[in-house]
């Protein structure tokens, strides 16, 4: 007779971090999906109210990478699966993105607001056209983080399906 493999159970503190990581890369997907709707008819049409609500769809995600890396951290701690530092580590890296990032949702939400002259403070001497122009990195970051996000969140997918009991 054959040797029996056992499964390892997937633990609290581990699923609740796939879980988490599920709906964030469903969110991820989300999000990106409005911004390639979003930001060519708020350019286009000058839509103060979609400036408004792409900041906080931003603002959603960013404190959402933040809550993911500590509860891949939590997840590590619990288990001592490197697992939880491996994504840790990626999520803190999307976070420090997201950080450089949040500048420019806060103007573009100043400027949805109608506060142009606190929006024209956080770009300094600039023009807005040189501005956004400057952003160019920081955007490309913020896409390989989003990637990136999206990859944990299949890679949470398959640990799920693959500890889950099977009868």
């Amino acid at each position: 007779m054959g040797k029996m493999i056992k499964k390892e159970k997937i633990s609290s503190q581990e699923k609740l971090y796939r879980i988490l990581g599920i709906v964030m890369f469903i969110y991820t997907l989300g999000i990106a999906g409005a911004g390639a709707a979003i930001f060519p008819k708020m350019t286009k049409n000058e839509d103060t109210k979609l400036a408004v609500l792409m900041s906080v769809l931003f603002f959603v995600y960013f404190v959402f990478a933040a809550l993911q890396a500590v509860m891949a951290f939590r997840f590590y701690k619990a288990t001592d699966k490197a697992a939880g530092v491996g994504h840790g580590i990626v999520l803190t890296g999307v976070t420090i993105v997201n950080i450089v990032n949040l500048k420019f949702f806060l103007v573009l939400m100043f400027v949805g607001l109608g506060r142009d002259d606190t929006a024209k403070k956080l770009i300094g001497d600039t023009t807005a056209s040189e501005y956004i122009q400057n952003l160019s990195g920081t955007w490309t970051a913020l896409l390989v983080g989003m990637v990136a996000v999206m990859l944990l969140g299949i890679l949470c997918v398959v640990r799920l399906v693959s500890g889950m009991d099977k009868k």
